[in-house]
């Protein structure tokens, strides 16, 4: 098979994964809510016992050694569905921290690990080296799948159960990105093998 066709398979896959997200989000933004995703999210931080506390920020996420939820301004404020499921899946990254720490900077390590690989990978361009550049950071990021859906999971238990169905498709779309973009990666890598050869 030509390695151009393998890469622009895989890059086809990334693309056609960012139409269907796109349209969930809109989808579950036009579902309304009676309350504001980021204060709900600090109350079920401090149902939980975390220690943690929802905050405004540039991008959603949480920083453990901060002991911090941020959330950007859109979905701290949001009253959606979206904006509820992004809210709770980053509650569950508290929770897990509360649990299992160990797991917690492993997974941060290898997905820090990930991203240095990729952009090494397509820095070297189309070689061997490109390929095992590309092929270890796809690898780490996808081994760090478990961890998006257990805290799809915990973020889940702390909604109301009438809610619970709808906000899994929310974050099942989200999560989706942690297989998408590495096999997608992946055919792009092979893609550079064959061209090389």
């Amino acid at each position: 098979m030509n390695g151009a066709l393998l890469a622009l398979t895989g890059l086809a896959l990334v693309a056609g994964y960012a139409v269907y997200l796109a349209f969930t989000v809109l989808r579950y933004r036009g579902v309304p809510v009676p309350l504001e995703a980021g204060p709900f999210a600090g109350e079920a931080l401090r149902k939980g016992l975390t220690g943690f506390r929802v905050r405004v920020g540039r991008r959603n996420g949480v920083r453990y050694p901060e002991r911090s939820v941020y959330l950007t301004r859109a979905v701290y404020e949001g009253k959606s569905l979206y904006h509820l499921a992004v809210a709770v899946h980053e509650v569950g990254h508290a929770l897990q921290w509360r649990e299992r720490p160990e797991m917690v900077r492993a997974a941060q390590g290898a997905l820090t690990l990930a991203l240095g690989l990729l952009v090494l990978g397509f820095l070297v361009g189309p070689s061997p080296l490109g390929a095992a550049f590309l092929t270890g950071g796809y690898g780490l990021f996808l081994a760090s799948l478990p961890l998006e859906v257990d805290a799809n999971r915990r973020g889940l238990e702390v909604l109301p159960p009438e809610w619970r169905e709808e906000a899994r498709r929310v974050m099942a779309a989200l999560t989706g990105s942690y297989v998408a973009v590495p096999l997608g990666g992946l055919l792009v890598a092979v893609g550079f093998l064959v061209g090389w050869s």
